[in-house]
């Protein structure tokens, strides 16, 4: 196992003040944001970590230091947000999928295999799918009415 394998470890989320901080605080350095446009207020951010819609969410650490975090959805959707060690992606990837499958398929709501949605101008985390041999399968556009 390459060293910087061992060094990436996934916390689970439970919800302690620390965590709540830290997600916070990562939260704050994103710099492409899908869902997020502003960035929540400290008590909205508590409110959302303590009744989270995700499968399985964690902080990611890698030596002792908190490098982003990772989630799973009942979609089969998975949100990887790293703010620093872009390269660390493709180990971060490799740990979800030692410890989870993806759920079972259902038509027209969930598809049989995990996916990553990125925003358009994230290169880095593109580049890193791209060395995964990683399939890009759909586009997505937001619809406004005018």
């Amino acid at each position: 196992m390459p060293l910087i394998e061992r060094e990436i470890k996934l916390e689970k989320v439970i919800g302690t003040e620390a965590q709540i901080r830290m997600l916070f605080d990562i939260l704050k350095t994103r710099t492409h944001n899908i869902s997020n446009k502003v960035n929540p207020l400290l008590n909205e951010h508590i409110r959302f970590v303590r009744n989270h819609p995700y499968r399985a969410w964690y902080l990611i650490k890698m030596n002792l230091n908190y490098i982003g975090t990772a989630y799973l959805m009942k979609s089969n959707c998975v949100g990887i947000n790293l703010i620093s060690n872009v390269d660390v992606f493709p180990y971060v990837v490799q740990l979800i999928l030692e410890k989870h499958k993806p759920l079972k398929e259902i038509k027209s709501v969930r598809p049989p295999f995990f996916y990553i949605n990125i925003a358009p101008n994230n290169k880095e985390v593109k580049y890193q799918l791209t060395k995964l041999n990683a399939q890009l399968i759909q586009s997505t556009f937001i619809l406004t009415p005018t």
